[in-house]
């Protein structure tokens, strides 16, 4: 783990070099760290359902992370999916800015970056968008509701659906997600939040009726995604919870769980097989957003309005 996480701040060279990992029967991953879009896209494979997971960027559309080669970023995100072809895009939870300091007071530029997040998301053209807890206090607090695909459910209110049934790959996937909770001290009018099991609950059941394929976001919610998984209704999980290092895919009883990178550092491309021999299989592959990976245009054009109008007010509100 360490070596790859000093790969990634390591200054990029043209020559694509995966590093690969097997692990459960069924189930690979690699992480790819270096060479251009087209060195990294994936070989061509038997998977009939792609589907791209990112999350964590808490309204930053630009890169971050390490100091010198920062990742990630929604222009570079937007270039290689662009690239891949067809998938699911789906923003695990964590997109928006949580918008309060340590007293609990708004922030005076969270709703503008929140504002343009949720512009970045739309150009992404993403299939679903996660609210977890952190988005839903941003939410809370915005004029209106975003026009946003955004599910959960446990957590509802304006704009939000429990769940989505999409057609991909020629089959129907089912999709819901779960939070926790947060502190009852927090308030987010407008919004209601239940204990995620028993919410999720028939809605998984419903789901599973209903698709081909089911999809379990999970937003620090852990607990509850095992007891929904023990049901029996779930095919993959897809955590969103501050990871930083390379996760390998694993199974919990009869599903496949999977981890984002945090702050978007990594893009997951996640490449299922739901009519192999050996049942489920899946090549989980993380793609470092380094500084060889692109900008897409028309995102980096809104990131850099973005960035503008955020150092404007900035100027408004602390110059002398």
């Amino acid at each position: 783990m360490l070596i790859v996480l000093l790969m990634s701040c390591a200054k990029p060279t043209p020559v694509a070099i995966p590093r690969q990992l097997s692990t459960e029967e069924g189930l690979s991953a690699e992480v790819i760290s270096k060479g251009d879009i087209p060195s990294r896209l994936a070989a061509p494979d038997e998977a009939n359902l792609v589907i791209f997971y990112t999350g964590e960027q808490r309204a930053d559309l630009q890169p971050c992370g390490c100091a010198d080669t920062p990742r990630g970023g929604l222009p570079r995100t937007a270039a290689y999916i662009a690239a891949a072809g067809e998938g699911l895009i789906i923003n695990g939870a964590g997109w928006l800015d949580e918008g309060q300091t340590l007293d609990g007071s708004p922030m005076a530029d969270a709703k503008l970056k929140n504002q343009w997040m949720v512009t970045g998301l739309k150009q992404l053209s993403v299939d679903i968008v996660h609210v977890g807890f952190g988005d839903l206090i941003g939410l809370s607090r915005m004029d209106e509701s975003p026009d946003l695909p955004m599910i959960s459910a446990n957590l509802r209110g304006p704009g939000l659906t429990t769940h989505q049934i999409i057609e991909h790959g020629g089959q129907r996937v089912g999709i819901s997600g779960i939070s926790h909770e947060g502190h009852i001290s927090i308030a987010t009018p407008g919004f209601e939040r239940l204990e995620p099991y028993s919410a999720a609950k028939p809605i998984l059941e419903h789901l599973s009726a209903e698709s081909d394929f089911v999809v379990l976001l999970n937003n620090n919610a852990t607990q509850a995604t095992k007891k929904l998984i023990r049901d029996g209704h779930v095919d993959l999980v897809i955590e969103t919870a501050h990871h930083r290092g390379f996760e390998p895919p694993f199974r919990h009883g009869n599903s496949i769980w999977v981890r984002s990178h945090d702050q978007g550092l990594r893009l997951g491309e996640l490449r299922v097989t739901t009519d192999s021999e050996d049942g489920i299989t899946a090549h989980d592959r993380k793609i470092d957003l380094d500084s060889t990976v692109p900008n897409q245009s028309d995102m980096a054009a809104i990131a850099d309005e973005a960035g503008q109008e955020l150092k404007a007010l900035e100027r408004a509100l602390f110059s002398p």
